[in-house]
């Protein structure tokens, strides 16, 4: 009887002792954001200055009908242009182009100011945006604001 009751003794002791591993749920993977196409679709930026070889060229080179027009950026790489209040004689009210990031998002595509054309991106930050081109065989830099 005592050897009876010490391996029952043994056997209830080791299946108290005995803990069952659950694995803990595995996690799900990190998403995550897209900073730079946050913030450049957030809201429509403005061009307030445009650079060419260190000189602010902006109201010499940009039309007072175009100085006006924001810019707005979507997520389907839709990029939209406003004229705003003062518009250009026979443009309409808008206009629809495409825009995209490449290169690692280095360099964006889009047309801007008239011009369909290759920019690096320069910073793109929550309200600032640079973009540099060439403007007719001159760096130029365009600074946009929201």
């Amino acid at each position: 009887m005592k050897k009876i009751f010490l391996v029952f003794a043994i056997i209830s002791v080791w299946a108290v002792s005995c803990k069952k591993e659950t694995e803990s749920p595995a996690n799900p993977p990190a998403v995550t954001e897209d900073l730079e196409l946050k913030r450049i679709t957030s809201a429509p930026w403005k061009i307030y200055r445009v650079e060419v070889n260190g000189f602010d060229v902006y109201s010499l080179a940009v039309p007072a009908c175009q100085q006006d027009d924001s810019y707005r950026f979507y997520k389907d790489s839709t990029l939209m242009q406003y004229e705003n209040g003062n518009i250009c004689s026979g443009n309409p009210d808008s206009l629809a182009t495409h825009w995209e990031f490449y290169d690692g998002k280095k360099k964006l595509i889009g047309t801007v100011l008239g011009m369909t054309d290759t920019a690096s991106v320069v910073t793109i930050e929550d309200a600032l945006l640079k973009l540099s081109v060439d403007y007719n065989g001159s760096p130029a830099v365009i600074f946009f604001k929201k």
